[in-house]
């Protein structure tokens, strides 16, 4: 068969009527089980592709979400994404991914999926835009989900508590005698860095100490080298003895430092990891860590698009806030007299 394969194709594989076709792939009226069976059975074996501009024009539904996100190199976004997409096309969506690196970025994809006649935007951007007029997800008649951003209250949005798990991971440490924790996290221009800090802050409050902005390291890139930074560290008149860090590039970048003095973690040095279990599983000894569930995530994230769509009034912005889970391994020790 030649040229692009049309419904009438599918319809006469499958033995059944056009309509009847219609009906399985848009999802609408009822269709029984062996019908169903049929016509999927036939789109797989003839490789049918829906036209999108076509349905839309027919249905008023394009079935598809766009999403945004700052980086696809950064693992733990786009482990989000991985699941993102896994939910909505097990809902029946499309997905439609850019990333988000500047405000001009941000206002382009919001205009392409608005031309592109998408249902709604679950985003992450780079930026938080403290003034909702410089907001392009403030200007766009679609339902927007926000993920790990806080750009006010007009939206849905997904976030962790950042400062809860900081001052969980901070608590533990101070329980095994460390006072001097170092903190490399994201930077404070985005809600994420700006709630761990507020976290780590706490914590040493309520020990009774002093903060000290020696042993934070919060660069606006996750991709910027911890190395330097550790090594200036270390070589302080009273140098940390534990380190609380996101993982793969911060993480990994202080400890070839730590172990490079000929440090032992976590005899002499005790880590506690922040990440996704993909990006901490390959740390040695196995990382005490505050785990991302960004399934999770996903699953809100994705059903608070799926409720948007489905019913624009539904009603007012929801702010879920998930919680880490700090799993211990082997990466910390009581610290030495």
């Amino acid at each position: 068969m030649s040229g692009r394969i049309s419904v009438r194709d599918v319809a006469a594989a499958a033995g059944v009527s056009i309509g009847s076709v219609s009906r399985v792939l848009n999802d609408s009226g009822y269709s029984s089980q062996d019908l169903r069976k049929r016509v999927l059975s036939a789109v797989d074996a003839l490789g049918y592709e829906p036209d999108f501009t076509a349905r839309h024009l027919r249905t008023g539904r394009s079935k598809a979400i766009g999403y945004m996100l700052p980086n696809f190199a950064n693992p733990v976004p786009a482990a989000h994404l991985s699941e993102v997409e896994r939910l909505t096309r097990e809902a029946g969506y499309s997905l439609l991914v850019g990333t988000s690196d500047k405000p001009v970025r941000d206002r382009e994809l919001v205009a392409f999926y608005e031309n592109r006649r998408l249902e709604g935007i679950i985003a992450s951007p780079s930026f938080e835009y403290p003034d909702p007029k410089d907001c392009p997800f403030s200007q766009t008649p679609l339902p927007v989900v926000v993920v790990e951003r806080d750009l006010g209250a007009a939206f849905d949005c997904v976030l962790m508590n950042h400062a809860a798990g900081t001052r969980q991971a901070m608590d533990y440490l101070l329980t095994l005698g460390h006072r001097r924790i170092a903190l490399f996290v994201s930077g404070a221009n985005l809600a994420p860095g700006r709630e761990k800090l507020r976290g780590y802050r706490a914590a040493l409050d309520d020990a009774g100490l002093a903060y000290d902005p020696g042993l934070v390291f919060m660069p606006d890139s996750w991709l910027e080298s911890s190395r330097d930074t550790m090594t200036r560290m270390l070589e302080l008149a009273l140098p940390p003895t534990a380190l609380i860090a996101l993982g793969t590039q911060m993480l990994s970048g202080a400890l070839h430092v730590v172990r490079n003095k000929g440090m032992d973690v976590p005899h002499d040095f005790s880590i506690i990891g922040i990440g996704t279990v993909e990006t901490l599983d390959l740390i040695y000894p196995p990382a005490t860590a505050l785990f991302y569930d960004y399934h999770r995530s996903a699953e809100v994230a994705v059903q608070l698009m799926l409720n948007r769509i489905m019913d624009p009034s539904w009603r007012e912005p929801r702010r879920v806030i998930l919680e880490w889970n700090l799993v211990i391994g082997g990466s910390c020790a009581p610290r030495c007299p």
